[in-house]
């Protein structure tokens, strides 16, 4: 509970530092050590999987706001979203057992070993199909510029390493506290006060620096945007009926941003801001392609598409494509990374079979590759929705020309609930780890301009139509993120799995002798 208090929308982030100190207490006083061959108490063998479950269901709450005039399958949601906190807890589950193995067959402290088993667990969570960094620690503070700066070292990663570093200390000085040895508790506070302090106080003299360097004429801008928030609601948006007004409401907007003074060098539509096919409504995309010809500004457009394989089947992606000014389109860039359940059913390259099975679901065929687009200013590359989460996809544009990123995204389905703002909270966090700055359009919020300090230069409120316009900030020189990519999570995996292999192969040591059995030797040389 006090892990879910730290993230939006509640404020209450510093809580982060202090909501695993419970559970690490329970590991290090239920686990056994080396020799002792009774085992943990069932509540302590059950403790991090608990903890996991309340932790994700109460995070992921705001699923319930799914609509269910959205759903196919709408009495699923409040199953599915046990079983997503179920399966998450796995995780957390996982952590318990390494740091319980590790304490029972090597005497490793509870304390020493958190840090790098909750950073493996969170990296076997984030990876794969089925991968969620949504909820990983260091995420909860986000929105705090000096607190996340070590993200550039580290990536978000590196974030949740040094908060289970702390919670690990301070739980180490209660254990102490407890046994009544407080000068050992008052040092092992005193190294958690100092480990909490420093990357702040680190992140704040690097966020000087940069303001410091910006006043001198250090800074500058690459490309002025316009960011389109139509504000429509999915009832209305995909109604045949209504499409002509929400397309109406996308070219007015557009038209708006165009008359500005200041004009911009790039128009960016939402996810899936064109409600058609636009491969098969020529027509309609003609609409599209002449309105930036006769704006002379380029549009970048989400819209969903489809077109034939070699097999001839047909596959639909969730997609963005770049308009020129000369109303061409010049690339277009499929959605990679798709939510698993609600964009599409995982493995089916494995499975086929699992395709037909209707749960409510998009089922968009994930693209094949990342594009940088280029033609409207500086090159840049293309986030949609749910890979803003994905600290690795995005660092893969950085490393192949790309100058800025651009989120699109719908987070209408989830309504004024915590969903949209840790959503929009997370791609801060891409901006500190790659060093350069990231503008959200959003359908209805939260959309925003983002510096590679993670710093929000302007955004919008939900549920309101805007069209914010401002300059993108020119990225910094290549973070230690971007050179090493995530190296923490790497060490950390490492780690974990060379101290489990020897615990594997150490046997267990026999249990000592009750005080009263031990009697000493008899012989003459006793006195």
């Amino acid at each position: 509970m006090l892990l879910s208090l730290s993230f939006p929308n509640t404020g209450w982030w510093p809580l982060v530092f202090v909501g695993l100190v419970p559970l690490l207490l329970a590991l290090h006083e239920g686990t056994p050590g080396p020799g002792d061959h009774a085992p943990a108490p069932r509540v302590v063998r059950w403790a991090p999987w608990t903890t996991g479950t309340v932790f994700a269901f109460l995070l992921f709450q705001w699923i319930t706001r799914l609509p269910a005039h959205a759903m196919t399958q709408p009495w699923l949601i409040g199953p599915g979203l046990l079983l997503l906190a179920l399966y998450l807890g796995l995780y957390v589950a996982l952590f318990g057992w390494i740091t319980r193995v590790l304490r029972h067959r090597l005497g490793l402290s509870v304390f020493v070993s958190a840090p790098i088993a909750w950073a493996a667990s969170e990296w076997l969570k984030s990876a794969g199909e089925m991968g969620c960094p949504w909820g990983n620690l260091g995420s909860a503070l986000a929105a705090h510029p000096a607190w996340i700066q070590i993200a550039a070292i580290g990536g978000a990663p590196g974030l949740t390493l040094w908060i289970v570093g702390v919670n690990a200390f301070l739980a180490a000085g209660v254990a102490a506290w407890g046994g009544r040895r407080f000068v050992d508790a008052g040092l092992r506070f005193a190294l958690a006060l100092g480990l909490l302090a420093v990357p702040p106080l680190w992140g704040a003299a690097r966020l000087r620096a940069a303001d410091a360097a910006a006043a001198s004429g250090g800074a500058s801008a690459i490309v002025r945007v316009a960011l389109i928030q139509p504000n429509i609601g999915s009832a209305e948006k995909w109604q045949p009926s209504h499409q002509d007004s929400v397309v109406g409401t996308l070219y007015r907007l557009t038209r708006e941003a165009a008359s500005d003074s200041l004009r911009p060098e790039l128009i960016v539509w939402p996810e899936t801001a064109l409600p058609f096919y636009a491969r098969l409504e020529p027509l309609k995309l003609h609409r599209l392609l002449a309105t930036a010809r006769e704006l002379r500004i380029p549009i970048l457009a989400g819209y969903p598409d489809a077109r034939l394989n070699s097999s001839g089947d047909v596959m639909t992606y969730n997609a963005a494509g770049l308009v020129l000014a000369s109303g061409k389109v010049s690339e277009q860039y499929e959605k990679i990374h798709l939510v698993p359940f609600g964009e599409r059913i995982p493995f089916q390259g494995i499975f086929p079979f699992l395709g037909s099975f209707d749960l409510g679901q998009a089922e968009w065929t994930p693209g094949a590759e990342r594009v940088v687009f280029r033609g409207a200013g500086a090159p840049f590359g293309v986030l949609i929705c749910f890979e803003s989460i994905f600290g690795e996809h995005a660092r893969g544009y950085r490393r192949e020309g790309a100058r800025y990123l651009v989120n699109v995204t719908n987070d209408e389905w989830f309504g004024r609930s915590a969903g949209p703002v840790q959503h929009a909270e997370l791609s801060q966090l891409r901006s500190v780890e790659l060093g350069m700055s990231l503008v959200r359009a959003a359908n209805t919020g939260i959309s925003m301009i983002v510096d590679p300090y993670g710093r929000v230069l302007a955004s919008t409120g939900l549920f309101e139509e805007r069209v914010l316009q401002g300059e993108v900030p020119a990225p910094i020189a290549a973070t230690r993120y971007v050179q090493w990519g995530d190296w923490t999570s790497g060490v950390s995996v490492v780690l974990v799995v060379l101290l489990l292999a020897v615990a594997w192969f150490r046997p267990v040591g026999a249990r000592p002798a009750p005080l009263a059995d031990l009697r000493p030797p008899s012989g003459p040389d006793l006195g």
